[in-house]
């Protein structure tokens, strides 16, 4: 059910934004046309990386970060946040391409490629989307 929704929220998102954009000028249009396919390229990059990164040292903490824990650890951590996190930063990367590709034509933020490459928080379209 809460994919249902998130997928609905998201189509809404992409319905309606255009008719906001054809207001804002040309740029605006060009903006998401853009910003979408290097956004989600980028985002998918970014996400797999800084969340496998992130949860290789996690779970080798979680699980005592001795021999054993780093063995274990290490490899799953390292699968499971390219997993999440990929597909995490694909949503952000296509939404980001939207929104900021409107509001913010042709910038590095519309692309995903604001920030520091390893410091992306591809969760936050989550919190995006709860919000709206």
């Amino acid at each position: 059910m809460k994919k249902l929704i998130t997928l609905s929220l998201l189509l809404t998102m992409v319905i309606a934004k255009p008719a906001k954009a054809a207001d804002k000028g040309l740029l605006s249009i060009v903006g998401p046309i853009v910003g979408v396919p290097i956004g989600a390229v980028m985002g998918t990059v970014r996400g797999m990386t800084a969340k496998g990164v992130q949860y290789t040292g996690d779970f080798s903490d979680a699980m005592g970060d001795g021999f054993l824990g780093r063995l274990i650890g290490t490899p799953t951590g390292l699968v499971t946040g390219a997993v999440t996190g990929g597909v995490s930063g694909l949503l952000k990367g296509i939404v980001d391409g939207v929104v900021v590709g409107i509001d913010d034509p042709l910038s590095a933020k519309s692309a995903s490629l604001d920030g520091d490459f390893i410091d992306y928080n591809p969760y936050e379209v989550f919190d995006d989307i709860k919000s709206n």
